[in-house]
């Protein structure tokens, strides 16, 4: 079995934390959790779970975003297979039936998996946008990553739930050591999941992938 998505009857009666109030009144995007219901879709292509009976599903509308189903609920992941429980690789859990963001649970570990990627990342110089604007930058000071589902207009900031840390730029130069993570930011809000810059994104995986090698020996 695998998943699509049809619409929300109603988005009004959603009080996650995972969407501040805000969120409530910004139409939903067609991004991967723009239609946040999901219904069983035959025809989409599937990998084969060898922990439960029905397969994984590879998101169409995210690059990396995959379904694992349980017995239980579905599990979130950047990865094709499905991770060991309480993986530090899992971005979090849905109920197996009319899920809504509403619903999501996120896994801390993936947080502290996720701030530990991005801050090795910056340490080798992977991401080209992040240095450019790092090189570009008139004076000393800090720089916000933001998540790149919802990119700001030019000279602006983007929302709270977008940004996901700053680090500190010194005479031109990313200084990995300050990367700090911003508490406000969210794994999914109505405009997607988790969307890296590029070559922080490659990054990303190539860690969760060395991670999941270890958990599974």
């Amino acid at each position: 079995m695998s998943f699509t998505f049809r619409p929300l009857r109603s988005i009004h009666s959603l009080t996650s934390p995972l969407l501040p109030q805000k969120s409530l009144l910004r139409p939903l995007s067609v991004r991967p959790f723009s239609s946040t219901t999901l219904r069983p879709n035959p025809n989409q292509a599937s990998s084969s779970s060898p922990t439960s009976q029905s397969p994984s599903t590879k998101d169409p509308s995210h690059p990396y975003l995959y379904y694992h189903p349980t017995h239980t609920h579905l599990t979130l992941s950047f990865l094709p297979s499905p991770p060991i429980q309480k993986s530090r690789t899992i971005l979090g859990y849905l109920p197996l039936e009319n899920a809504t963001l509403e619903d999501f649970k996120e896994e801390p570990k993936f947080i502290e998996t996720l701030h530990d990627a991005i801050q090795s990342g910056l340490e080798a110089n992977v991401s080209d946008t992040l240095q450019y604007e790092a090189e570009t930058r008139p004076t000393d000071g800090w720089i916000h990553i933001t998540d790149e589902r919802a990119i700001p207009p030019a000279g602006r900031i983007g929302e709270t739930e977008d940004l996901i840390g700053s680090v500190y730029v010194q005479e031109g130069k990313i200084i990995a050591s300050t990367y700090s993570p911003l508490p406000t930011y969210r794994l999914i809000t109505p405009n997607g999941v988790l969307t890296l810059p590029k070559g922080l994104d490659t990054h990303l995986i190539k860690v969760l992938e060395k991670i999941d090698q270890e958990e599974k020996k």
